[in-house]
């Protein structure tokens, strides 16, 4: 029996288990592109169950498929609007949205903190082709999304938490573009984990421990955010993340209930420093 076969002749209900179980969890950027790209071409019933579970919980494992995202919430790409009904699935079903970088290189010495008198307005497109910013195409990748779902609401109605994952990455990678001023007011949960692993050495670790450079964020700016977790940051910048998020409900952190003034930790594979 060939596995074509095989699973046409699973039930629906268990295809769907067995997806939406290996979505929900946690997988490595190169293992959730590689099930996003081949859920595609199973059969049409897998696919269309894969986009069912894409829709509701979307995840952004690159900064070339932010693109891609961008053309699937404008109905540009024809595979994705055929499953998806023209986008009327992200507008019953978007509730989460994931940006994941995983740098398996581990972080190599360059600026920690992003330069605040950096402009915001370079496209994200002509970034990819030429752009001599140091800074790294998932955080332009995120601005992009961010602005475009700003400004477009209704596209994804009942979208209401944003995580940002970072493994092995300076804050610069995340903040010199992004200061979040045009973040999507429907959203009332942020999450930012930075963890490192051993490819990254202790000294840099200790160094970003340390730094307590400004990140740039504007009081304020986040109103409808009611409940921020993070992990990995600097004191700094978790100041500057509360103060945007002044009607804030509630605040975690890697070891619980966040207070001013907190020794801060580096979470890593090896533990904390």
């Amino acid at each position: 029996m060939n596995s074509t076969t095989s699973l046409a002749s699973l039930p629906v209900e268990l295809v769907e288990k067995i997806i939406t179980s290996f979505w929900s969890q946690h997988q490595s950027t190169h293992h959730r592109a590689t099930f996003m790209k081949s859920s595609l071409c199973v059969s049409r019933s897998w696919a269309t169950l894969y986009v069912r579970a894409f829709c509701q919980d979307v995840h952004i494992p690159s900064g070339e498929f932010a693109l891609k995202f961008l053309e699937i919430l404008r109905n540009e790409s024809p595979v994705y609007s055929y499953f998806t009904g023209n986008g009327t699935l992200f507008d019953r079903r978007c509730r989460s949205l994931t940006f994941q970088r995983d740098n398996e290189d581990g972080i190599v010495e360059k600026p920690i903190a992003p330069d605040p008198s950096r402009s915001s307005s370079v496209l994200f497109q002509g970034f990819l082709k030429n752009s001599p910013t140091p800074e790294h195409p998932m955080g332009l990748a995120i601005y992009t999304v961010l602005r475009f779902l700003y400004f477009s609401p209704h596209l994804t109605p009942n979208l209401r938490c944003i995580s940002l994952l970072f493994n092995n990455s300076t804050m610069s990678d995340l903040f010199t573009r992004n200061r979040f001023i045009g973040f999507p007011t429907q959203v009332t949960e942020l999450n930012i984990r930075f963890t490192y692993g051993p490819r990254t050495s202790k000294e840099v670790l200790k160094k970003i421990a340390r730094n307590e450079s400004v990140v740039g964020l504007v009081p304020g700016s986040m109103k409808k955010v009611k409940v921020l977790r993070f992990t990995g940051l600097t004191k700094s910048a978790v100041r500057e993340l509360v103060l945007a998020c002044v009607n804030r409900e509630l605040v975690e952190t890697e070891d619980g209930q966040w207070t001013f003034g907190r020794k801060k930790r580096i979470i890593t594979d090896r533990g904390e420093i």
